[in-house]
């Protein structure tokens, strides 16, 4: 029988997977490269179910293992706790991205204050979710037995902080360029 944990292991590979869609898409959007199309908004909605689901059996799971008073170790208990707090800031600003965007949509002229929000709310997201993503796809690899030495998972994690980096940077420099200098 699978367990909760590899179920949600195998819901946070099919998130990321929609997730890269979606931002490769808004991306290349951003850039200039591509023009806008309502396949962003329907990868966006394929997130719901798979999200919704992982943030419940997550839940489920960390409340069992605080019942258990499982024993772990500093760093453990530290990145679990940034996994809660950016999840959450990932729930509240996925809200303002749909209603700001459902409020003033992409191929509308947007006053200087309109693109201030939607970049903050943006970088808000990214952030959230590149924090979010720093400690969970090491913890995935580990599920799924990629990362068996305690210096197997050190070495990935230290790979894994310059490439959410580099990704951050890259949508940064998206939202800039897109609402500084194309608009």
């Amino acid at each position: 029988m699978i367990s909760l944990r590899k179920i949600n292991s195998i819901l946070v590979i099919i998130m990321i997977i929609i997730l890269l869609n979606h931002a490769v898409l808004s991306v290349l959007y951003m850039y200039g490269f591509i023009s806008y199309s309502p396949s962003f908004q329907v990868t966006g909605r394929r997130l719901f179910y798979p999200l919704v689901a992982h943030m419940v059996i997550s839940l489920y799971l960390y409340i069992k293992d605080k019942r258990r008073n499982v024993k772990t170790y500093p760093k453990l208990i530290s990145q679990t706790t940034q996994q809660i707090v950016t999840g959450i800031l990932i729930v509240v600003f996925v809200a303002l991205h749909i209603f700001s965007y459902m409020m003033s949509p992409i191929n509308v002229s947007l006053t200087f204050e309109i693109r201030l929000i939607h970049f903050f709310i943006d970088i808000g997201l990214f952030s959230s979710i590149i924090l979010h993503l720093r400690v969970s796809v090491p913890r995935l690899m580990v599920s799924f037995g990629f990362l068996e030495s305690k210096d197997s998972y050190s070495n990935f994690q230290n790979k894994w902080d310059v490439c959410v980096a580099v990704i951050l940077i890259l949508l940064v420099l998206a939202e800039i360029i897109h609402y500084w200098v194309i608009m």
